[in-house]
């Protein structure tokens, strides 16, 4: 081959590298969003909607997790929540209200987005898993490139979890995040994906009466029947994720009250933000509309006064952003009710308070010790561990 072909095959190679990098540099980013199905933080709140062809089932997870899976089953998540579509006279009552057919309550509605798992069966049909399952919370696992043989690859075949390079764990974790999967790391995120179901969001719904039931306090629920934390200790059912406070490839220090003490501000901050992404939805001033600023209220009140007022000597920037964010509305609230003029105002705080919330959920909780004395629980904020 003459010098001229040789130079001409190398800038023919060059060009097209170049080509093939530009378009992944422009795509990733709309992939990227697409597998983590991520909502924009502007957008109102709506029911967790997890890619049905992607929904692999519990059973995929039994071989690694066989007590977190047996935890499940005993649950309210896997047992009564479906069972309430299929039994429950409000059942019925709600569908008439939004116009749905009694016969596709449990199949095809928007009832089941909260109440099970909507899923692609081997046939290709369109199904329901019944029951709030795994990939419920922590998003679907499945397809070539989703998360759920990537999760537990810890290096070359054959390598173990405690022997895996901080390199790899950095890659691999990012690799799930990508891929969509909520991991227990990402608070924000998960607290997220409870809240969009135990916050009817729904104005039709709650104006059909549509029960929310007890308020939902995420560390409260956490130390419920749902905990599922066995990674590191079989004989216990620990009180917070296991890995979490594992100091394999984070800084050592990390306890369970730390992170409880995180859990529970997150969980004020993350009800806040849904709460007024729901309000934006509101028609006009109604119980739902009513409903949601109570709701605000209640957990603006908390940070604002039970919180920043009550700790003296720990630094709370996140809590001072979110409820200087807040303010404003709540004192709109407050002089002229609720308005659908004022939407924008409403999103705009929820995004805000959405910032806030990342931001704590950083924190490892290790110097919050002043909120432990603030009674902001029925029976103290962090007493005890749960007996199921």
């Amino acid at each position: 081959m003459s010098p001229k072909s040789r130079l001409n095959v190398t800038l023919l190679l060059t060009l097209s590298i170049l080509i093939l990098l530009i378009a992944v540099c422009v795509s990733y980013p709309q992939r990227r969003a697409s597998a983590q199905d991520a909502p924009n933080e502007l957008e109102a709140v709506q029911p967790p909607v997890v890619n049905p062809m992607r929904v692999e089932g519990h059973a995929k997870c039994i071989d690694c997790h066989k007590l977190e899976v047996k935890a499940w089953l005993a649950s309210k998540h896997a047992t009564r929540a479906f069972d309430l579509l299929r039994t429950s006279p409000r059942s019925r009552k709600y569908a008439k209200h939004l116009g749905i057919r009694p016969s596709d309550i449990a199949k095809k509605s928007v009832c089941v987005n909260c109440h099970a798992t909507p899923m692609i069966d081997e046939a290709g049909r369109r199904s329901v898993l019944s029951g709030v399952s795994c990939e419920s919370c922590h998003n679907a696992a499945g397809g070539e490139d989703g998360w759920l043989n990537r999760h537990a690859s810890y290096g070359p075949r054959g390598t173990r979890r405690e022997q895996e390079s901080d390199s790899h764990y950095q890659a691999r974790a990012a690799a799930c995040e990508t891929a969509g999967q909520l991991r227990t790391e990402n608070l924000y995120q998960l607290a997220k994906r409870c809240f969009a179901c135990h916050v009817v969001s729904d104005e039709k719904l709650v104006e059909a009466e549509h029960d929310h039931g007890d308020r939902f306090e995420l560390v409260t629920k956490m130390l419920g029947e749902v905990r599922h934390n066995f990674s590191q200790d079989t004989a216990t059912n620990a009180e917070v994720a296991t890995l979490w406070t594992d100091s394999l490839h984070y800084a050592a220090g990390r306890t369970s009250t730390g992170r409880k003490r995180v859990v529970f501000i997150v969980g004020q901050l993350v009800d806040l933000g849904t709460s007024l992404r729901s309000l934006a939805t509101g028609t006009e001033e109604n119980d739902f509309t009513d409903l949601m600023i109570d709701r605000i209220d209640e957990a603006f009140g908390l940070l604002a006064e039970d919180l920043l007022e009550e700790v003296e000597d720990t630094e709370l920037p996140e809590i001072e952003q979110a409820v200087e964010a807040v303010d404003p509305v709540f004192e709109k609230l407050d002089d002229d009710g609720f308005s659908t003029d004022d939407k924008q105002l409403y999103l705009e705080a929820a995004l805000q308070v959405g910032r806030a919330a990342q931001a704590f959920a950083a924190r490892d909780g290790s110097k919050l010790e002043e909120i432990d004395d603030l009674d902001l629980l029925p029976e103290g904020p962090f007493a005890g561990v749960y007996q199921p």
